[in-house]
């Protein structure tokens, strides 16, 4: 069985429309040590993968599991037939926060980006290292935060906390 996903996907010129046809062989998910990460997770099998899940899903914007996807673009190099998994789940990422569904910790790492410009949060041991090596304190960065406004993604963010 063929998956044939259509959807629309974010660009610079606007919607636009994509396609991804799976053509099911696995590639992408099930050689070991070369594959997509998120296959490891334990409820993917050879003959329902992690890259199945996703391009199959009925309502992909609420399957958790786009959120596995760390966009390591694994699946797109292991292809055979050059489908792009990681197009399609980082389009769905973006409909699924603008729609509500992000879990709480993806609003917070992003929030986090967005207030310090660092994935990780930054603790007071932090400070203290930085501060023995003669380092600066690491401040908020208004640039990201400029850039988060301007693109409305703060307001985004405020609707999540509501």
């Amino acid at each position: 069985m063929v998956i044939n996903t259509r959807y629309l996907a974010r660009t610079f010129h606007g919607l636009e429309e994509a396609a991804e046809i799976c053509l099911k062989c696995g590639v992408c998910c099930v050689v070991k040590g070369y594959g997509c990460p998120a296959q490891y997770d334990g409820q993917f099998t050879p003959r329902h993968t992690y890259v199945y899940d996703c391009l199959g899903h009925d309502d992909p914007t609420s399957n958790p599991n786009i959120w596995q996807c760390v966009s390591c673009h694994k699946c797109e190099e292991m292809c055979p037939y050059e489908v792009s998994p990681v197009a399609f789940i980082e389009a769905m990422k973006i409909w699924a926060l603008e729609e509500g569904h992000a879990p709480d910790s993806i609003i917070g790492e992003i929030e986090q980006v967005v207030n310090t410009g660092y994935a990780f949060p930054l603790t007071a041991n932090t400070e203290r290292q930085r501060q023995q090596l003669g380092l600066e304190p690491i401040r908020a960065n208004e640039n990201l935060k400029a850039i988060a406004k301007e693109t409305g993604l703060l307001e985004l963010l405020g609707r999540h906390r509501k």
